[in-house]
């Protein structure tokens, strides 16, 4: 007779594989949700991190009412009587290092001299109590008259007259100082075009929009020859740095007539130049067709449109960040504080080190020792660790993920420590785009693609003024006062890296 008895032993292996299926799927779950917390963890610090001291202004039940805001005079003066006159402060010893700054010796000085109050007569003048103080005279337009003299030549041979001085607008109104002026005033510090119309008309000169837009056109005209030997020369670097960020431009054919475009930037940080290159898209077109004869480093931030473009390069070497992937890491360390700590720990031995060679000014040679002989060592035991680790973690955690990216990346991650010449991060290209970035908050969008291709050749030469440390105003002015009668052969003089060097020769 056959048993119709349970299969006991079935039912209880089949309940210990429900069981066990549950708590992989409640174990998967719980993961999903811890990296979904740190993403938006991330995202928080991102949106909120630098925003701590903002505050939401709450109006309370006393709030004013929709009309009467105003104080009037009476009110004013009554409210002015009721204030306590504040005594001054008793003088206290300043600690030391604390004293105010010093004003540098090249300013001009206007002397006024403040006599006592009461007689001096019969008194000896014993010294004196000098107090500086820095004035400001606002900027303000003047009118230069060029006046040239005619002379007639005897017995009618014709009539000589002084020749004008080259002009970036021959016959037009401005001067080669305002045109530089208003480059300066939108690519260095951010200012569109109308607010510098507006601020110029409470200087008394009114410009019409489409004047300012013209003059500033007219300059880039004669800038062309500098723009393209300045991208010839960063492109025949044997080192380089790579970025790249958004730029918003009008067009008509898109979606809300506006077209998401990109700034790729190339830095050579051993001849301080940048280059600003616009492009309509991110894809590989524009670095492809930039760096088609390069051969030589570059670094990037670990983009893949590098990795596929160069990564088996016979003639390039592709290295990376260590910043970025230090950044990896500072993000993990909630995931697991020990771990993360201690690659943060050896990494910043990284960095002080090159932050004692920049102290002491160190050529490349004594650079590339150093780096031999500090840094080798623990960048090898790092790669040891990350080696060991690699699988000790999920790869969609924080620490995963961290040591996924530093581990596919080592070789390129430690090859600074090669040459002097190199640098540990891409911080230095990452700095150049800040004037962009303020740019972008400000006018928000470039007027075309035409103007942005502009615009790239503006942020380049602004770039690069500022790594060689020249006055951007005063290097634009002599350029644009010289280009047009500059031997072509010696165009490279006015570059900024060579400016300073070649200015009064």
């Amino acid at each position: 007779m056959e048993n119709g008895g349970k299969d006991y032993k079935k039912l209880y292996e089949e309940a210990l594989l429900t069981i066990s299926e549950k708590e992989e799927n409640l174990l998967r779950k719980e993961e999903i949700i811890s990296d979904q917390q740190f993403e938006l963890d991330k995202l928080r610090r991102h949106l909120f991190g630098f925003k701590s001291e903002k505050r939401t202004n709450n109006v309370g039940d006393d709030q004013l009412g929709l009309f009467e805001l105003g104080t009037t005079k009476s009110v004013q003066e009554e409210l002015s009587e009721s204030i306590t006159v504040a005594e001054k402060p008793a003088l206290k010893k300043r600690a030391k290092g604390t004293g105010r700054m010093s004003l540098p010796e090249e300013l001009r000085r206007e002397d006024v001299v403040i006599e006592p109050s009461e007689s001096t007569e019969d008194c000896v003048r014993i010294g004196e109590e000098v107090t500086e103080v820095l004035e400001v005279v606002p900027a303000s337009f003047y009118v230069k008259r060029y006046i040239r003299p005619k002379y007639a030549r005897p017995n009618g041979e014709g009539i000589i007259i002084g020749t004008l001085p080259d002009r970036v607008i021959e016959k037009g109104i401005p001067s080669e100082s305002v045109i530089a002026q208003m480059i300066v005033d939108k690519y260095v510090y951010g200012m569109p075009l109308h607010r510098q119309i507006d601020k110029y008309s409470k200087m008394g000169v009114r410009i019409p929009a489409s004047s300012a837009s013209d003059w500033i056109m007219k300059g880039w005209d004669h800038l062309k020859p500098l723009w393209e030997l300045l991208r010839l020369i960063v492109v025949n670097q044997k080192y380089l740095q790579v970025d790249e960020t958004p730029i918003k431009v009008l067009d008509r054919d898109h979606k809300n007539n506006i077209h998401q475009g990109y700034m790729w930037l190339y830095h050579s940080p051993v001849d301080r130049l940048v280059l600003f290159d616009y492009q309509k898209g991110r894809d590989q077109s524009g670095p492809k067709k930039m760096l088609a004869d390069f051969r030589g480093i570059i670094q990037t931030d670990g983009f893949t449109v590098y990795d596929s473009l160069f990564g088996d390069h016979p003639d390039i070497h592709l290295t990376f960040c260590m910043a970025h992937a230090r950044r990896k890491f500072v993000d993990a360390v909630k995931d697991d504080e020990e771990q993360a700590n201690y690659i943060l720990d050896e990494i910043q031995k990284l960095y002080l080190l090159e932050a004692k060679m920049r102290e002491e000014s160190m050529g490349w040679q004594q650079r590339t020792a150093l780096r031999k002989e500090h840094a080798e060592p623990i960048l090898e035991n790092l790669g040891k660790w990350l080696e060991e680790k690699q699988y000790s973690y999920r790869p969609k955690s924080p620490m995963g993920q961290a040591i996924a990216y530093a581990h596919k990346r080592w070789a390129g991650l430690s090859a600074y420590s090669l040459h002097g010449q190199m640098e540990i991060d891409n911080n230095l290209v990452e700095n150049a785009v800040r004037p962009l970035a303020v740019g972008r908050k400000a006018y928000l969008f470039a007027g075309s693609h035409q103007a942005a291709e502009m615009a790239a050749a503006m942020y380049s030469f602004m770039a690069s003024c500022k790594k060689n440390k020249i006055n951007e105003f005063d290097w634009l002015k002599d350029v644009f006062e010289r280009i047009q009668s500059h031997k072509q052969k010696d165009l490279y003089q006015l570059l900024p890296s060579n400016w300073e060097e070649y200015r009064l020769k």
